[in-house]
């Protein structure tokens, strides 16, 4: 997921982070270059004023970018009886209790799934060097930048009733029927939910474990507790920020699931974000779509205020903790676990995704014809009247000045936040937009912009990717030793100068991070192209959602392989990244 305080920059010890914080200077000193300019600026203008004032105006313009969507719908569900009469109408629907039921119901049990298989993995990861640990680690970008309808196609051609799976045990056991039923019930949502979302927690855990100091661990196992009671009063406590936090985001993004739940929901099963969907594109109750929008919105803003707390605790944490401890081989019964956690991840996360590559090549002779592996379906998409090309230019002339615009607002965000008094609270502030899902966001903006078009499009990914950028730059600079910093502003260095000469040089890497997962990010987001896009407009995953629904699925995971391919670069620059991890 999103980097951590302690990934990027100059750790700073206690005792520099102790002479680093802002006191009042001895009676009669005063800085240098200090004078009358100083005089004047402070007689024009309350203390602080004029330095916050550009992070004033860029919280400012990002509440009016980020906020468009719901006031929109505000606006709509306040239309005949006012918004009280439309909000009771919405709540007093059979629909939305049952909707709002099995959302967090879902939610929560795959949530668990996915605490369940990531914490052993974090555990691993923190404390053992073993071949793939990286790769294992890179896996965090994937629920962020491979499309859900790829995830759901590759759970299909991996456990359908006809997929590898059945007939691989089919043929083994001698079976006439498969013995894989369960993938179409609640069951399958969840499975799906779990191991589509574990290595958020896999990732957003190890990060913290990694620099954990274990003396605390290793007192109690001196003075005769056992190894999991020793991680319990040692460990447990400074990880369960980064786990709460982590499974805070998991539950976010299974509450808000919208192609998954619809293929894989049991019959009646369904959720506020597809109810959402129905009532503005298929039974013309605009209203309604907009008054459900609020109220999932805000059963979701109380899930942002635990992720935003869990941050605060997190980084109060992270001034505690320790270099990056030295990591073993794994030996005995850690071998023993590396094998059976390597095979659990190979057969439930890794087969799917490994099936979906294959079938990229499958090539099929017509309708219900032989098949063959080949590169057929790349030679047709990629003839001259085929659809990949353009679909890769619309991709990249949607997803790159979104990421762009994601990362330099971001940036410039984290550097006016950075040590304001209400910094934090600014931060939190642009945390919000968590609790509008994409849906939500599409349906917002295609009220205020009904013809859609490439524009809005950039805007709405921009707006969605903004948060996880800002967050891993103000991460690294939370890090960062202002000695320096302030070394140069006591000499007269303006804050643009410092913040280009000293900070940026030493966030670089956060930086680069930063647009490169707001790319993969936007890349991979079919909602606002899906509902906003016009006329010929096909980037990758709505091509892919198209292949699809003409049950073309031999293409539509050759489509799938392009996009993994155009946004996997973000796997290696954050393996540089990670290097020292």
């Amino acid at each position: 997921m999103t980097r951590t305080g302690r990934e990027y920059g100059t750790r700073k010890t206690a005792a520099q982070e102790r002479e680093s914080q802002p006191g009042p200077a001895p009676a009669g000193t005063r800085c240098p270059k200090q004078g009358a300019a100083a005089s004047r600026h402070a007689a024009a203008l309350p203390a602080g004023t004029a330095a916050s004032l550009p992070a004033y105006i860029l919280v400012a313009v990002f509440i009016a970018v980020a906020g468009a969507p719901l006031a929109a719908a505000l606006v709509v569900s306040s239309r005949g009886g006012g918004l009280l009469e439309g909000l009771g109408t919405a709540l007093a629907a059979p629909v939305t209790a049952r909707a709002l039921s099995f959302a967090l119901r879902q939610a929560l049990a795959s949530t668990i799934l996915a605490l369940f298989v990531g914490l052993p993995g974090a555990w691993l990861c923190s404390r053992y060097d073993f071949p793939g640990r990286r790769l294992l680690k890179a896996l965090s970008v994937v629920p962020f930048c491979v499309p859900p309808i790829l995830i759901v196609l590759a759970f299909v051609v991996y456990y359908g009733r006809a997929g590898i799976l059945n007939r691989a045990l089919m043929g083994a056991l001698g079976l006439t029927e498969p013995p894989i039923t369960f993938l179409y019930s609640f069951w399958g949502l969840v499975l799906v939910h779990g191991f589509y979302n574990f290595p958020v927690i896999l990732q957003g855990v190890s990060a913290t474990w990694s620099t954990l100091p274990r003396d605390r661990e290793e007192a109690a196992r001196t003075l005769g507790a056992k190894p999991f009671r020793a991680f319990l009063s040692g460990s447990l406590p400074s990880l369960a920020p980064s786990i709460i936090q982590s499974a805070t985001l998991v539950f976010l993004f299974c509450f808000f699931s919208f192609i998954p739940v619809l293929v894989f929901g049991p019959l009646g099963g369904t959720t506020l974000e597809v109810e959402i969907y129905r009532a503005a594109r298929f039974d013309g109750k605009e209203e309604l779509a907009a008054a459900l929008s609020l109220i999932e919105t805000v059963a979701a803003l109380g899930m942002v205020f635990i992720f935003q707390l869990m941050e605060r605790r997190k980084s109060a944490a992270a001034r505690k903790a320790g270099s990056l401890q030295k990591r073993g081989r794994p030996r005995g019964g850690a071998a023993a676990a590396l094998v059976a956690y390597s095979t659990l991840v190979a057969l439930f996360f890794a087969g799917p995704l490994l099936s979906l590559v294959g079938q990229a090549f499958v090539v099929k002779r017509g309708l219900g014809g032989a098949s063959r592996f080949g590169l057929g379906n790349f030679t047709r998409l990629l003839s001259a009247d085929g659809p990949l090309l353009p679909s890769i230019l619309d991709s990249l002339a949607t997803a790159l000045p979104a990421a762009i615009a994601a990362s330099i607002f971001g940036s410039l965000l984290a550097v006016a936040l950075r040590g304001r008094k209400g910094g934090r609270a600014g931060e939190a502030l642009v945390t919000l937009p968590l609790a509008v899902s994409g849906i939500v966001s599409a349906l917002g903006w295609s009220i205020i912009a009904p013809t859609g078009s490439p524009a809005v499009v950039v805007l709405a990914l921009a707006a969605t990717a903004l948060p996880f950028s800002l967050r891993n730059v103000s991460s690294s600079l939370a890090t960062l030793d202002q000695g320096p910093s302030q070394a140069a502003r006591s000499l007269g260095a303006g804050r643009l100068r410092t913040a280009l000469e000293i900070d940026l040089p030493s966030i670089a890497p956060a930086l680069l991070s930063a647009a490169a997962f707001s790319f993969s990010l936007t890349a991979g987001d079919a909602n606002a192209p899906l509902i906003l896009g016009s006329g010929g407009f096909q980037p990758l995953p709505v091509l892919i959602y198209r292949l699809v629904a003409a049950y073309r699925f031999p293409e539509a995971s050759a489509v799938g392989l392009v996009l993994a391919l155009l946004t996997g670069f973000v796997f290696f620059i954050k393996e540089q990244s990670d290097g020292r991890t």
